[in-house]
């Protein structure tokens, strides 16, 4: 195979790559902004309280968790790049994210205590 034409295949397929994950991510902001507000809440509060625990600890997610630790990810990223059709459900769930953040960060609590809140979220 020519080095061009291998560049040129590998260039195509990183391109394609980045737009089938951005495919991906538009289509999770889609079945959040799916949820009504109850639901994304405590999917917030679940996130805010995992990533705080997870800094303080150093306890390891399972595959659970890394769901929740891409909710404000999610969140913010409709927000910033207009992806939502209710921008203020979204505004609402990264303000109840970063309250519950706040709180976990000046919980004092033990690891075992706040692993044992969400258990199948850390291993």
């Amino acid at each position: 195979m020519k080095p061009g034409v291998a560049c040129a295949a590998l260039t195509a397929a990183i391109c394609f790559a980045i737009s089938a994950a951005s495919a991906k991510q538009l289509s999770n902001i889609d079945w959040l902004a799916s949820k009504d507000d109850a639901f994304l809440k405590r999917a917030a509060t679940i996130s805010g309280d995992i990533i705080a625990v997870l800094d303080r600890c150093r306890l390891k997610p399972t595959e659970d968790g890394k769901a929740m630790i891409a909710v404000p990810v999610l969140l913010y990223d409709g927000i910033s790049k207009h992806l939502t059709p209710d921008m203020r459900k979204f505004k609402r769930a990264a303000h109840v994210y970063e309250r519950a953040f706040a709180i976990a960060v000046q919980r004092a609590g033990d690891c075992k205590a706040e692993k044992a809140r969400h258990p199948g979220l850390y291993r």
